[in-house]
């Protein structure tokens, strides 16, 4: 039996139909498993701050997929995930997990200068041990976040991008291909820690996305550069507390300053198949 924590999100979901078509039996995790309806799978509900629930969650598992999702809320936002990181590697502890498949970034590696992404390097140390066979899987940036703008594209025929210069190309992957790899992640438990490192089939820039994007819809569409207010007052109308609000854009402005890549030697590269084309393609179809 599988364990997978976020199976309502891309990430997980696409995580837990690939282990269904392998004929595996799953136990999705959520704080709402009402979420889980229709996925044809057991639904159970945990919290990732409640070690004692997710630890009867996670036991029995052959495997098990974890994620940590910063509080968009927090008031301190990297403080309160820590708390979140530190339950999530007690309950891992306590239910005997034999194999672990951690949900992590790109830049990782960095203990500072990375942004929100620090939370994972917290989540990377707490899990430290925690398993026999622990994988981190560091993917790069989401494909899938450009979906914020595609209004303002469609509506107003502009992309505002937080990555600039906008003919920049940087590694990005489909939400959909970290499920997938995650999946087979899991199949493939070996003795002691590893890394995984995940990107797009080919590296994209905002100039990129926007001539995809005046093909998709038929019109030009022009891309623009945002500036730190201009992000975080986005990032807030998006409905993110101040904190996870500025630490993202710190993230972005690791990503525009080259800090955010996949260091030679921190471990197995692999490449997703999903392109920015078809990402695209499928967002404004949901739309």
């Amino acid at each position: 039996m599988f364990v997978v924590m976020g199976a309502s999100g891309q990430v997980g979901g696409a995580a837990v139909e690939a282990l269904k078509q392998r004929g595996k039996t799953v136990r999705a995790v959520s704080r709402d498993p009402a979420r889980l309806a229709g996925l044809g799978v057991e639904a159970v509900r945990a919290d990732a701050g409640d070690a004692t629930t997710l630890a009867t969650a996670l036991r029995g598992a052959e495997a098990a997929f974890v994620m940590l999702v910063p509080p968009q809320q927090a008031t301190d936002v990297l403080a309160e995930a820590r708390v979140l990181a530190n339950s999530i590697a007690a309950a891992v502890r306590a239910a005997g997990v034999p194999h672990v498949v951690a949900l992590s970034s790109v830049g990782a590696h960095l203990s500072e200068g990375n942004g929100v992404v620090r939370a994972l390097y917290d989540f990377e140390g707490a899990l430290a041990g925690a398993a026999p066979s622990i994988v981190f899987l560091r993917p790069g940036d989401f494909l899938e976040n450009w979906a914020v703008m595609l209004p303002v594209a469609q509506q107003a025929a502009v992309l505002p991008s937080v990555k600039v210069p906008l003919d920049v190309r940087s590694d990005a992957v489909s939400a959909l291909d970290v499920g997938r790899t995650a999946a087979e992640l899991l199949f493939d438990p070996r003795p002691g820690t590893r890394v995984v490192n995940l990107a797009g089939p080919a590296e994209y820039s905002a100039l990129d996305a926007a001539e995809i994007l005046s093909r998709l819809l038929g019109k030009a569409v022009t891309a623009v550069p945002s500036s730190r207010e201009e992000m975080l007052a986005g990032f807030v109308a998006a409905g993110l507390g101040a904190s996870y609000a500025g630490k993202l854009a710190d993230l972005y402005e690791a990503i525009n300053a080259g800090r955010l890549v996949f260091p030679a030697g921190s471990g197995e590269m692999r490449r997703g198949t999903i392109t920015l084309d078809a990402v695209l393609r499928r967002l404004l179809g949901a739309a």
